[in-house]
């Protein structure tokens, strides 16, 4: 009994001991996520977020050269539209690391709450005047939703995203692609347009493509004339062959939307982002 006393005594000396120096083992921590899980497919050309603006009632050759206003890839490239007056617009590229990527990302989830925005063109009629519809993609989760409007957007949602989109990297470059597809049509002589000569020397003819009906794939200096005036211009340039006139319109995978893949060997080098001013 003596001896089961002085074990108790030891035991209790022990324990008070270890209390009063901070020994007392502390329960496990247990974390809990501060922020939204996200997941996104890292593959190369993969649309993770796209805003975009079509004309309802726009030409087919507008359409195909009109580029989406914003775009994110699953590698971090971002890629969007900057008005560059007087008249004309530039696009611009970026290359967002993991990080810069999921801000922008959590950005569009918690602060502008997206996944509580309606599709706002489900539950309106088509508008009968010339309008705009404007729309907002996000593919997260393996999953995609997509947002419309006709008339705007209550909160500023569609321009708070776009806003930051152009803000989110400092370091970026001109995009000027070095291959695409080229759909040229033939159109009437006007006066009220701009209009350059199409060189002899040029690798294909306006009147054979334009005939064909069918986009043909331009690289090298052809494809650059031709983005770079497009650009300038927003479209509105007339191409000038023996005479007659046409216009063309620009498909450039990883930049255009609905733009098919490259043929088969074919390759489209990407610029490296370089330093330049925020606008």
């Amino acid at each position: 009994m003596a001896r089961f006393r002085g074990s108790l005594l030891i035991l209790m000396v022990l324990f008070l001991t270890l209390t009063a120096c901070g020994g007392t083992p502390a329960p496990e921590a247990t974390s809990t996520p501060t922020g939204p899980v996200i997941g996104w497919d890292p593959t190369p050309g993969r649309v993770i977020l796209r805003l975009d603006r079509v004309l309802l009632k726009d030409e087919d050759r507008a359409t195909r050269n009109r580029l989406p206003p914003c775009t994110l890839y699953g590698d971090g490239r971002l890629v969007w539209v900057n008005p560059n007056p007087p008249n004309g617009e530039e696009v611009l590229e970026a290359y967002l690391n993991e990080l810069q990527m999921r801000d922008f990302l959590v950005y569009v989830i918690r602060d502008v709450k997206f996944y509580s925005v309606p599709d706002y063109a489900a539950e309106e009629l088509p508008p009968t005047e010339d309008a705009a519809l404007e729309s907002i993609s996000l593919n997260l989760y393996q999953e995609q939703k997509t947002v419309r409007s006709y008339r705007g957007w209550p909160g500023n949602t569609y321009l708070d995203i776009l806003n930051r989109c152009k803000t989110v990297s400092e370091v970026r470059a001109v995009v000027e692609p070095f291959a695409g597809w080229v759909t040229v049509y033939a159109v009437e002589r006007s006066t009220a347009l701009p209009e350059i000569g199409w060189s002899p020397a040029a690798p294909f003819k306006m009147a054979e493509a334009a005939a064909s009906g069918q986009p043909i794939w331009v690289s090298g200096v052809a494809l650059r004339q031709l983005w770079r005036n497009e650009r300038q211009t927003l479209g509105r340039m007339q191409w000038i062959e023996q005479g007659k006139a046409y216009r063309v319109a620009i498909q450039v995978p990883g930049i255009s939307r609905d733009a098919p893949p490259p043929p088969p060997g074919s390759e489209t080098p990407t610029p490296v982002p370089t330093e330049t001013d925020t606008p």
